[in-house]
């Protein structure tokens, strides 16, 4: 009777540790049971196609805001500074057409993939002021090139198949995005076969030099009366101030080459007193005078130094732009040089 009752015993405990089993897989298959790779965003996106990016990091929901407007992208946190064109192609060929591996969907564990709400890098894309993307960004993956990342209002976590954080300028610890990183730096750009005269003021002192071009002679055999005409793309620099002299070309145009293509390291507000930084009377201006009579002025002020992730150089601004920006001393020493920098070496 009791090997009965005994027997009888052991059949239940079997029956319910079998379904407590078969529970336990049912549960981990639904969970499972997925695509390995699934499509996030079925979407490619140019920045045509869209009028606003905001990037941000936890509670700082927007760090960066760049905006389209009719003139092109903007840093609308950097006092509407142009937009790098390459860095939100980059970034947009990064989240167009998003896929990603499937990792888990339990809510407790999304902050073990960097993805909680106080760490993970947003990204949002709008189109007619819309949201079209939205997209929470976490920790690398070992030994891959993917982030971590899940939709906005998901718990399901994916491992990308792409870096998200490096077109954000993100290479270390994951941080908040920077508005450096979207900044058209390109202060100066002019064509060098347009420039015919620079003047360098640097306090009292002026130095102007100007291009003498290679004349083409007229073929004797020509008989439609054409004067001879200045060939553009061959000159010599001869010194105009402080004296009349010849200068070595190649110093000249090291001058003229650094004024034509000047890059900033950074810019700054626009707002601030232009005394409090040499800017509201400049003592330093390099004049580039181009072919057809305009100029372009920049006008430099006081050293800025380092303070943070601003780093030290010179304010410089573009006479009739708002802009202010900071160059480098390497840009500032190759600008003012004296008159003997610039004479040839036997002189």
């Amino acid at each position: 009777m009791n090997n009965t009752r005994n027997l009888i015993i052991l059949v239940v405990v079997l029956v319910v540790l079998g379904g407590i089993s078969l529970l336990q897989r049912a549960s981990h298959h639904k969970e499972t049971n997925r695509a390995a790779t699934e499509t996030l965003i079925p979407t490619e996106y140019a920045a045509d196609d869209l009028d606003r990016i905001t990037l941000g990091q936890g509670a700082q929901d927007v760090t960066v805001d760049l905006v389209r407007d009719p003139d092109g992208w903007k840093v609308a946190t950097a006092w509407n500074v142009k937009a790098a064109a390459n860095r939100i192609d980059g970034l947009l060929k990064a989240v167009s057409n998003l896929s990603g591996e499937f990792r888990s969907d339990k809510a407790d564990v999304v902050a073990d993939y960097g993805l909680a709400d106080t760490t993970a890098v947003h990204i949002r894309c709008y189109k007619d002021g819309k949201p079209v993307i939205a997209l929470e960004v976490g920790n690398r993956s070992q030994g891959q090139p993917g982030n971590f990342v899940r939709l906005d209002g998901s718990h399901a976590v994916y491992l990308s198949t792409v870096s998200l954080l490096s077109p954000l300028g993100i290479y270390g610890d994951i941080s908040a995005p920077k508005n450096k990183q979207f900044l058209d730096l390109q202060a100066v750009k002019e064509d060098r076969l347009a420039i015919d005269r620079i003047i360098l003021k640097d306090g009292k002192h002026v130095l102007e030099m100007q291009k003498e071009f290679t004349v083409t002679e007229v073929d004797s055999s020509d008989t439609t009366g054409a004067e001879p005409k200045p060939d553009r793309s061959v000159w010599e620099w001869k010194l105009i101030k402080p004296r009349k002299e010849a200068l070595a070309k190649t110093k000249a145009d090291g001058v003229m080459g650094t004024l034509v293509s000047i890059r900033a390291t950074d810019v700054g507000d626009p707002g601030q007193d232009l005394a409090a930084i040499g800017l509201d009377k400049p003592s330093r201006t390099a004049t580039l005078v181009k072919q057809d009579g305009s100029e372009v002025v920049l006008e430099f002020g006081d050293k800025r130094e380092a303070e943070g992730d601003h780093p030290a150089g010179t304010w410089m601004r573009v006479r009739g732009q708002d802009t202010l920006w900071v160059v480098t001393d390497y840009t500032t020493k190759n600008i003012f040089k004296q008159v003997d920098d610039l004479l040839p070496s036997d002189k």
